[in-house]
């Protein structure tokens, strides 16, 4: 089990991140992001949700399989990476790192 950061402020609360693959960003990835004030990388996410759903269009099922392994790859990146840019995020606010 990977230890949390416990990440203070002069001014905000404290926040506790813990590195690693993140489970609720694997399961509604582009909300998560949303939630977590990661504005830039949900909108990029949301992009990839849009072309998603362009690409499951009914006409078009042989699509469907290549709209699913985007939208899987894409849930699977934020849970991997999506620590990390808590974690800038905090660090650009001017948290810092209590040990």
């Amino acid at each position: 089990m990977m230890p949390s950061f416990l990440m203070i402020h002069p001014t905000m609360p404290e926040r506790r991140v813990k590195p690693g693959f993140n489970w609720v960003a694997l399961l509604c990835s582009t909300m998560w992001a949303y939630s977590e004030g990661l504005i830039v990388q949900a909108g990029r996410m949301t992009v990839v949700d849009s072309t998603v759903g362009l690409l499951c269009f009914p006409g078009r099922p042989s699509l469907f399989a290549v709209a699913f392994l985007l939208l899987v790859g894409k849930n699977i990146y934020c849970a991997r990476y999506g620590s990390a840019w808590l974690l800038q995020r905090l660090r650009d606010q001017g948290y810092r790192y209590v040990a």
